[in-house]
């Protein structure tokens, strides 16, 4: 006989039901696609998680030493002004990367003294990567600053406005035959490729030198190469190139030594000598005339004292 509940509900015991049946009863036949699902929701959270720090970091660094010369050191600066932090608060300050991709330096700790020091001002909000006598190698490479979590990452990457590298295995000739100036100038190693202007004396004749380069390593060989017709108002010049590199170094200059002579100087050379030699000549003819009108004198007197001394030996003879 059937027994029947009247007024309430009959209801099941509370462990009469398993996870599995439970998980079983509610999604079915799909149990393991559910696990499945579960685990790449974590997962993806988790690398969410990971990843948050580095993308909203409100840390970044900057290259401070401007210019950054070739040979010098060069200074790149991380600024925490973002995050109200003191260098001395971060829990890691580290900078890295570089050509090796490497620990640079750890808390103030450098893994090479001889390239890399760190320079700290406790009481601000920056700390600073010094990079030693800065190469070829150290640009276009990464530079990471760290302090704890938070991170940035950049390349230091070469730019005209911001790194100069001095002009190397300089060569310049300045040359000049009748009346054309001839211009060479070359540089092994160069960065910006300058600008060059050629003047004479003060006058500016060009303000663009042709230039032809070429990429070495990376930076440049650099060859200028021109040629200018001279004029009257040109005489006694010097020629001078004035090399210029915007605002990332001053000018340098290159001087000739050679000047030209102009036409009007020429003939004024030219008459100068043949004045100078039709006096020459004529003081030479002058002395030779007055020596000869000197012997011819010296003779006749020689010849008359002969004649004397004649008559007077003629004159004795007839008196003995």
């Amino acid at each position: 006989m059937k027994t029947h509940y009247y007024g309430q509900t009959r209801r099941p015991k509370a462990n009469s039901f398993t996870k599995e049946e439970f998980l079983e009863t509610v999604f079915g036949g799909h149990v393991g696609q559910f696990k499945l699902m579960a685990l790449q929701y974590l997962s993806t959270s988790f690398l969410i998680l990971l990843i948050l720090p580095c993308v909203f970091s409100k840390v970044y660094w900057r290259l401070s030493s401007l210019p950054a010369i070739f040979g010098q050191d060069t200074v790149l600066t991380c600024h925490l002004d973002e995050i109200f932090t003191h260098p001395k608060d971060c829990t890691v300050r580290q900078w890295s990367g570089g050509p090796e991709r490497r620990g640079l330096v750890y808390n103030g700790y450098s893994s090479d003294s001889n390239k890399y020091e760190e320079y700290t001002n406790m009481g601000s909000f920056e700390f600073s990567l010094i990079i030693k006598h800065l190469t070829e190698s150290d640009i276009d490479v990464n530079y990471t600053c760290s302090c704890g979590f938070n991170t940035s990452t950049k390349n230091l990457s070469l730019d005209a406005n911001s790194f100069h590298y001095p002009p190397a295995g300089i060569n310049h000739t300045f040359s000049i035959e009748h009346d054309l100036l001839g211009v060479l100038l070359t540089f092994r190693k160069v960065f910006p490729v300058p600008n060059c202007s050629l003047y004479l004396g003060d006058s500016l004749i060009t303000t663009k030198v042709p230039v032809t380069h070429k990429s070495n390593g990376l930076v440049y060989s650099v060859r200028y190469n021109a040629s200018y017709t001279l004029k009257e108002k040109d005489c006694n010049k010097l020629p001078e190139l004035k090399c210029t590199f915007n605002h990332v170094a001053e000018a340098v200059i290159f001087k000739g030594h050679e000047t030209y002579h102009c036409l009007v100087n020429k003939i004024t050379i030219v008459v100068a000598s043949a004045v100078v030699f039709y006096i020459v000549i004529t003081v030479f003819v002058c002395i030779l005339k007055h020596k000869e009108c000197y012997q011819s004198k010296r003779k006749r007197s020689m010849k008359k004292e002969t004649n004397d001394s004649r008559e007077t030996d003629h004159f004795i003879t007839f008196k003995k």
